[in-house]
């Protein structure tokens, strides 16, 4: 077979579609497509309506997926996939190697920087790289028709339009997102711009990155995944180790003073209720899609996969030697899994800690009285000011539900390039979609966190469900999201503003499990037609 029905088959493109999504000239296709290194496709860079003849990136690096090993616990290192980096043009920080850990490392980027990011992939196994929470073309996105297998290389190129966040990146095969997660491959990307820079946030020694992940192994400190197999598939992976940033539980020395916190749940499955110990004081200043509006002060905070927080904590008052612990505390096993929780449980591994138990997950110790001394403004940003409810936009009900011993999501299990005619939308138009999340004669049911790729949206209202469900304390609809929490029973009314990018994207369950069982359907951005 040649090097070009390769390339096509890898991506589950033909010529024809791959010069359709590039835009390029047949004979700019053909020189793509029969790369005689590896399957490279890419973004163009597009500006006032007229193509670049070339993307000049302020940064390039190379990011490679390989098996690797890494030192856990005492004894026998751990095997883990792993994505390493390395940077050929930019700011020195932008790679930063987290001690430690097996997670790829985290990417600093600012808003408005062309990116150029050469994916290799070393696996057994083909994979692909979705920027969690980006607002990309459809070739840079990471949909899984888009794998690329052993050997292979696959070219980013794009340029960073969101505001400053806290992103991730994650690998997106059909089937397999779920099992390369949990081996390693994982990393937070961080975005910065002039508005948070004005804040002069707490950084360096005061900045915690923290992706909270549980995990199982062996007796020889080998990971363990999907032990209690189908049911342990459709309740979701839950474990019985507790990690923060590839470490387990860990201790840090830190000053008194204002320190800030972004957390990820990068776990499969499990569901954190974030508190810190000793009432420390938490202000919520930031969510999946950046800063808000307002600071939030919360006690707690509810986590589903894929979610993320970013909060200001002070230890001010603590005295030295005084430890604060971050905990996940205890909530009804029943309002995030039903009984698939349980019946995992009991299919599987014993020992795992049930979604609910409650759990230490790191400790901060007072090294010191000194400290950044830190005034929280009473505005964050002024981005939400553009925002405001369309009520005249078009309105969309997404049902999930469990049949056929499989969860669903809209219009049925996932089919690599099926869209529904509701799942076909314009470039730039605004929607309402409510993510109904139904009952059934079988008594299955689950929290189920919901993403959608591509661009940031806002939760307008929730209603049904049980209002004692114990989730529903921590969770908070300020601010801007791209994985909303939706509880049992209840139904969760979003509105959303589709990218301008034309093409093929993604939402679905972010219980990697759930997703990679088809709890993932494709929609479709069109461009508008010409008036």
């Amino acid at each position: 077979m040649s090097e070009t029905q390769n390339s096509s088959n890898s991506f589950g493109l033909n010529r024809r579609e791959l010069l359709r999504i590039l835009g390029l000239s047949p004979l700019v296709a053909m020189a793509a497509t029969q790369s005689h290194a590896s399957a490279i496709v890419r973004s163009v860079f597009k500006k006032s309506g007229q193509d670049q003849a070339e993307f000049v990136p302020d940064v390039e690096l190379t990011l490679t997926a390989a098996p690797a090993e890494i030192s856990i616990f005492d004894g026998e290192p751990t095997r883990v996939w792993q994505f390493t980096g390395k940077l050929l043009k930019g700011p020195t920080n932008t790679l930063e190697v987290l001690p430690n850990s097996y997670l790829g490392p985290v990417i600093r980027l600012r808003r408005g920087q062309k990116v150029r990011i050469n994916f290799l992939n070393r696996l057994s196994e083909d994979s692909i790289i979705h920027w969690h929470g980006l607002d990309l073309p459809e070739v840079a996105d990471g949909h899984p028709r888009m794998t690329i297998g052993p050997g292979r290389q696959y070219t980013y190129e794009f340029v960073v339009a969101n505001r400053a966040g806290t992103y991730w990146y994650h690998p997106h095969p059909h089937m397999r997102t779920g099992a390369q997660v949990y081996r390693g491959l994982a990393g937070l990307l961080l975005v910065q711009d002039g508005e948070e820079d004005a804040l002069k946030l707490p950084s360096g020694d005061y900045e915690h990155l923290c992706v909270l992940q549980d995990r199982v192994f062996d007796s020889r400190n080998q990971l363990v995944f999907h032990n209690g197999g189908m049911m342990e598939m459709m309740s979701g992976f839950l474990g019985d180790v507790m990690m923060v940033s590839g470490e387990v539980q860990p201790k840090k020395d830190v000053d008194a003073g204002w320190h800030r916190v972004r957390f990820l749940n990068g776990s499969n499955s499990r569901f954190y209720k974030l508190a810190w110990s000793r009432t420390a004081d938490m202000v919520v200043i930031g969510g999946d899609g950046g800063l808000l509006e307002k600071p939030l002060q919360r006690k707690m905070i509810t986590l589903a996969p894929g979610q993320r927080a970013d909060v200001l904590i002070n230890l001010s008052r603590f005295a030295a030697g005084a430890e604060i612990h971050l905990d996940s505390e205890a909530f009804d096993a029943a309002d995030a899994g039903g009984m698939m929780g349980m019946m995992g449980r009991m299919m599987g591994n014993r020992s795992i800690k049930p979604n609910g138990a409650p759990l230490r997950l790191m400790t901060l110790k007072i090294s010191s009285k000194k400290g950044v001394d830190y005034t929280v403004p009473g505005r964050l940003s002024t981005y939400d000011e553009s925002w405001k409810l369309n009520s005249s936009a078009k309105v969309r009900r997404v049902p999930i539900y469990f049949q056929r011993m499989q969860w669903g999501l809209g219009a049925g299990a996932f089919e690599m390039e099926s869209v529904a005619n509701d799942e076909i939308v314009e470039a730039g138009s605004t929607h309402i979609w409510e993510f109904a999340n139904l009952t059934n004669p079988m008594g299955m049911q689950a929290a189920h966190p919901i993403h959608m790729h591509g661009r940031q949206f806002r939760v307008i209202r929730r209603s049904g469900g049980a209002g004692s469900n114990s989730l529903r304390a921590g969770i908070h609809d300020a601010g801007w999201t791209d994985t909303v929490l939706v509880l049992p029973g209840e139904t969760v009314k979003v509105q959303v503003t589709f990218t301008k990018n034309p093409g093929l994207y993604l939402y679905h369950c972010h219980i990697l499990e759930h997703e990679d069982m088809g709890m993932m359907r494709n929609f479709k951005v069109v461009p508008q037609p010409i008036k």
